[in-house]
C-alpha cells in the first residue's frame, strides 16, 4: 500500500479489532462471573432454608418439610432442584420430576461448593455441600437452569459486537475526515507541484504546517539550484567559446603567414584550423542545449518568432521576404529560451536561405505535444537526400555559405527534449517542409 491514508486506516481497523476483541473476550467473561456469582449466592442461601425444611418426624423417621422450601421447587421441571440425602436416604423436589442431580463431575466456576454441569441439555449450576444437624451428616444438592442467563449474555455479545462494528465504522470514517484535514496541506504542495511541471509558476507556495514547510523548502531550493548551475554552465561555455576564438584567431594570422611565404605546411595548417573551429563551433553549439524544462519554465513562441522573423528580413532584404505566422496563442516552447532561439533560429535561417519570397510559420499546442512547422517555396529536397540532411554538419550544396551544422544543431536539440523531427514536401509553398514535435513534459510520451 503506498497510501499514507490506506496505512493509516488498516492499522486503525487492526488496532480497534484487536482491542475490541479484547473487551468483548473480557466483559463476556466478567459479566458471566457475576451471573455465576449471583445464581451462587441464591443457591447457598437456598441450601440453609432446604436444610431448616429437614425435620425429624417421630412416626415416621425423617422428612423434607415443603411448606419450608420455596415453591419454585415444587413446580415441575421450573429449573430449580433439590436432592437432600440423609443417612442414606434422598429426598427430591417436585421440580426433579423423575430425574436427578448429578452429585459428581461437572466444571469448576471458581465458587465454592459451585460446579457447572450440563443437564438435559441445558447449562446447569450446582451447589453440593454437607451439614451436620441434630448429630446426622445431610447432603443437600441444589441445581439451577443457567440456560437464559447464558442466553442472554450471548444475545448482549452479539449487540456490543454490532454496536462495535458501527462504531468502528464512524470511527473510520472520522478517521479519513480527520487524515484528510490533516493531509490537507501535502494535497496542496501537490498541485504546486503540478503547476510547478505545468509553468504556470516558478516557486511552490508557503504553506503553515510545521511538518511540511521543510519539504517546500528544500523543493523551492532545488529548483533555484537548478537555475543557477545552468546558468553558471552556460557562462562557462561563452567563456570557452571566447578564450578558445582568440587563440584560433592567432593561429590563423600565423597561417596567413605561413601562406604568403609559400610555405608548403600553411595551407595543411589552415585546414586543420578550420576544422577545429567547426568542431568547437558545434561542440559548443550542444553544450549551450540546456534539454528537458526547468520546472516552471514557460515560453511562448509568439513573441521569439516576431523577433526571429524581424531579423531575418533584415538580414535578407533583397528577397522582401514575406513571413506568414500561423501560432495559436496558447502555444508555449517546453524548455529554455536559448533553445527555442537556437531551434527556431535555425529553421527560419535555412527556410530563408532557400526561399524564393514566402515562408510560412506554424505552431499550435494541444494537451501532449506542441508542433512547429515551417514552411518554404524554395526548390526543395528530394527524398533520397534528406537523411543526410539530418548528419551532423553535411552540407547538399556547397556553393552556400556556412559550415552544415544547421540542421544538426536542430536534430541535437529535438533529440534533447526526446521530440521528434521530420523533412517532407510542402503541399502549399512547394518546397521544404519541416515539422518538428515537443512532448509538454518529459514524463509524455508523443502519439505515432
Amino acid at each position: 500500500m503506498r497510501s499514507i491514508q490506506s496505512r493509516l486506516n488498516v492499522n486503525f481497523i487492526v488496532v480497534t479489532l484487536v482491542l475490541f476483541g479484547l473487551f468483548w473476550l473480557g466483559q463476556s467473561w466478567f459479566l458471566r462471573q457475576m451471573a455465576y456469582e449471583f445464581v451462587a449466592s441464591r443457591l447457598n442461601s437456598d441450601a440453609y432454608s432446604v436444610l431448616r425444611a429437614v425435620e425429624m418426624d417421630i412416626g415416621s423417621g425423617w422428612r423434607i418439610n415443603l411448606d419450608n422450601t420455596s415453591s419454585v421447587y415444587q413446580q415441575p421441571m421450573s429449573g430449580h432442584y433439590f436432592q437432600v440425602a440423609v443417612d442414606g436416604k434422598w429426598f427430591y423436589s417436585r421440580s426433579l420430576w423423575d430425574a436427578q442431580i448429578p452429585s459428581t463431575g461437572g466444571n469448576d466456576i471458581g465458587q465454592e461448593n459451585i460446579s457447572l454441569i450440563e443437564q438435559n441439555n441445558k447449562p446447569t449450576l450446582v451447589y453440593s455441600k454437607t451439614f451436620m444437624k441434630q448429630g446426622r451428616e445431610i447432603q443437600v444438592i441444589l441445581a439451577e437452569d443457567i440456560s437464559r442467563i447464558e442466553e442472554s449474555l450471548s444475545q448482549l455479545g452479539w449487540l456490543l459486537a454490532g454496536l462495535g462494528t458501527l462504531g468502528l465504522v464512524v470511527l473510520l470514517t472520522l478517521q479519513i475526515f480527520i487524515i484528510r484535514r490533516g493531509l490537507c496541506s501535502l494535497i496542496d504542495v501537490k498541485k504546486d507541484i503540478s503547476r510547478l511541471k505545468s509553468g504556470n509558476i516558478r516557486q511552490l507556495s508557503s504553506t503553515n504546517t510545521t511538518e511540511i514547510e521543510p519539504l517546500v523548502t528544500e523543493i523551492n531550493y532545488l529548483v533555484q539550484n537548478m537555475e543557477l548551475r545552468l546558468q553558471r554552465s552556460r557562462n562557462a561555455v561563452g567563456n570557452l567559446a571566447h578564450a578558445a576564438k582568440t587563440p584560433l584567431t592567432v593561429i590563423d594570422r600565423h597561417v596567413d603567414v605561413l601562406l604568403e611565404e609559400d610555405i608548403d605546411q600553411g595551407e595543411a595548417i589552415k585546414e586543420q584550423s578550420a576544422r577545429l573551429r567547426e568542431m568547437i563551433e558545434r561542440e559548443l553549439t550542444r553544450a549551450r542545449i540546456a534539454g528537458a524544462a526547468l520546472p516552471g519554465q514557460r515560453i511562448y513562441i509568439g513573441e521569439e518568432l516576431e523577433k526571429l522573423t524581424r531579423t531575418l528580413k533584415a538580414i535578407y532584404r533583397e528577397k522582401a521576404l514575406i513571413f506568414e505566422l500561423d501560432i495559436s496563442a496558447k502555444s508555449y516552447f517546453p524548455g529554455e529560451r536559448d533553445d527555442l532561439v537556437e531551434l527556431m533560429g535555425n529553421l527560419l535561417d535555412n527556410a530563408s536561405k532557400w526561399a524564393g519570397s514566402q515562408v510560412r510559420i506554424k505552431a499550435h499546442m494541444d494537451d501532449h505535444c506542441l508542433e512547429l512547422v515551417v514552411e518554404d517555396d524554395g526548390p526543395g529536397i528530394p527524398p533520397d537526400a534528406r537523411e543526410r540532411l539530418l548528419n551532423r554538419g553535411e552540407r547538399l550544396d556547397e556553393s552556400t555559405t556556412g559550415h552544415g551544422l544547421g540542421m544538426s544543431i536542430i536534430t541535437e536539440i529535438v533529440r534533447q527534449y526526446q521530440g521528434k523531427l521530420m523533412l517532407d514536401s510542402s503541399q502549399r509553398l512547394g518546397g521544404l517542409e519541416v515539422q518538428v514535435v515537443l512532448p509538454r513534459r518529459v514524463d509524455l510520451e508523443l502519439p505515432d
